[in-house]
């Protein structure tokens, strides 16, 4: 994941406005125009060589009026140091603006907002991008909403989606789709909220938070991703009520305290549906909170508690059918209560010596005759 973050902070470090091949106020534009009032396209740009279009002041509009803006699909090789090269709309350091209403392909990088507040996009295609469908470096208090970052093709850091610290920052009802790496990566970035967005078919996570406080990601749903939800690290983050169907693994908390994991559906895990903690490397968070999530048919276990989670909070979950435990608590700081474990492969709970019973667990039916261990189950 190292690798993915640096890739695109050294994108980022080139994508500093400098002026454009040249400005346009009407409607008909060409490749690598800087557009200084609102505009609407009346026409496809077609096989952009370098940029797309460029926003050059604040407080504008541009519309693709349905039309898309196309690149070449080949690198600019002779990018100007500390100037945007091979990005299909580039808005630098401009508050206030729209962007909206068309389609962006085969561009190093579809969309990029940087250092801007109150940015939106709309209703827009991001797709068949080589790195970054839509991205959002530095930026506060923007919307992406109705618009689709699909098909990204770098398999290393081909991603739907970038929030690069990116601040009080709205993704709703969007769709990351067929993405070479990672739906949605949001690095130190906080105060997000990622809600009713579609993620099908991503390679890796469909999302990644890696070093964010107060972010909510809620009712999304999730299919055939390669993982589902990956919090590596952040601080009193919200996810819940999110369907995931499907991947390695649905959520997975590595790090960070204070975390609410609530009232998911997790079905089809190929590994293990909910997990505190990570073993390689040997970490994990603390006072995090796993309440009321239902995991199903896991391949591994249900949940998952390593012992280098401490002092996290189980309680109201239900595990169903896993091939191997509903619960596998290996952290004596972790309390459970009323959990349920239902039909599963060996036992219901498994939990070390010393984890705090917080009363009225239930276990029956699973394959172990024991149904639960350390640990008093009705």
């Amino acid at each position: 994941m190292k690798r993915l973050v640096v890739a695109l902070v050294v994108l980022m470090v080139g994508w500093w406005l400098a002026p454009g091949a040249g400005q346009a106020s009407a409607s008909h534009v060409s490749c690598g125009v800087t557009v200084t009032t609102d505009t609407v396209l009346d026409s496809d740009l077609v096989d952009c060589p370098n940029n797309g279009v460029v926003i050059g002041a604040d407080d504008i509009s541009l519309d693709l009026g349905g039309h898309v803006i196309d690149g070449d699909r080949r690198p600019f090789r002779e990018c100007p140091r500390r100037q945007p090269c091979d990005t299909g709309v580039v808005n630098d350091g401009h508050d206030g603006v729209t962007v909206s209403d068309g389609s962006v392909r085969e561009f190093e990088v579809g969309v990029v907002v940087a250092q801007a507040r109150h940015a939106r996009v709309l209703r827009l295609s991001s797709s068949n991008n080589r790195f970054v469908g839509i991205g959002l470096f530095e930026s506060a208090r923007s919307l992406v909403r109705d618009s689709s970052a699909t098909g990204s093709t770098d398999r290393h850091d081909g991603v739907g989606m970038v929030l690069f610290r990116a601040h009080h920052v709205q993704v709703v009802h969007n769709a990351f789709r067929h993405n070479a790496h990672v739906g949605i990566v949001s690095p130190e970035s906080n105060h997000s909220l990622m809600e009713r967005n579609v993620f099908s078919r991503n390679d890796d996570e469909a999302i990644l938070v890696e070093g964010g406080n107060r972010n909510q990601v809620t009712r999304n749903r999730f299919v055939r991703n390669g993982a589902g939800i990956t919090l590596g690290l952040g601080s009193r983050n919200m996810i819940d009520h999110n369907r995931i169907s499907g991947g390695r693994d649905g959520i997975r908390v590595e790090k960070g305290h204070d975390n609410l994991v609530a009232e998911n559906v997790v079905v089809d895990a190929r590994r293990v549906g909910i997990t505190l903690g990570i073993r390689n490397p040997f970490i994990g968070g603390a006072r995090n909170f796993v309440l009321g999530n239902l995991v199903r048919r896991s391949r591994g276990d249900g949940f998952v508690v390593l012992k280098k989670d401490a002092h996290s909070l189980l309680s109201g979950n239900i595990a169903k059918a896993a091939r191997d435990d509903g619960f596998d608590v290996e952290s004596r700081s972790a309390t459970l209560a009323s959990n349920r474990a239902v039909r599963n492969g060996d036992l219901g709970i498994e939990a070390v010596f010393g984890v705090l019973d917080g009363g009225r667990n239930n276990a029956h039916g699973n394959g172990n005759p024991l149904q639960c261990t350390n640990i008093a189950c009705s």
